[in-house]
């Protein structure tokens, strides 16, 4: 096994392990009220990063 993959591997535990320790921490943040927040936010975002994207094309093919 290559060690970047290794490497891969322990950050990805390290990763999961630290989202576990904080959900036990605070379990409000998986609550129903705080997911609509964040999709919402994460969704108004995707929207204006696909416009920006759009523009650049826009002005690239202008070019």
């Amino acid at each position: 096994m290559e060690w970047g993959k290794i490497l891969a591997i322990i950050v990805a535990l390290v990763l999961v392990w630290l989202s576990f320790r904080a959900l036990r921490a605070n379990p409000e943040m998986l609550s129903k009220e705080n997911l609509s927040k964040s999709f919402s936010t994460m969704g108004l975002l995707a929207l204006i990063l696909l416009g920006f994207i759009g523009l650049c094309i826009y002005l690239l093919r202008a070019a």
